[in-house]
């Protein structure tokens, strides 16, 4: 009975921190979003004389996105290169 109330513990241990984990992500990727959103849009539209984008800001603004979304890409893919070739602890 007591191995019973060691796994319900468990388990309820690892739904909190999977809730936890899905907050901290959400928040992380609402940072990244709002400041992605900011640096494009400081960088690349200069006057507001008209509602919407003109076509030499929107491209702007869409090359900047893509810019920085090929730079994460490869970031996150050389991340996992040095974490396979890392030397783990046990050795």
């Amino acid at each position: 009975m007591a191995a019973a109330a060691v796994g319900d513990e468990e388990a309820e241990d690892q739904a909190r921190m999977a809730a936890i984990t899905d907050r901290l992500q959400t928040r992380d990727s609402m940072r990244l979003y709002n400041w992605l959103s900011q640096q494009c849009f400081s960088d690349c539209v200069a006057t507001f004389y008209r509602k919407s984008l003109g076509k030499g800001e929107a491209d702007c603004v869409r090359a900047c996105v893509q810019k920085y979304l090929l730079l994460t890409t490869a970031s996150a893919a050389r991340f996992a290169d040095l974490a396979g070739t890392a030397p783990s602890d046990d050795d």
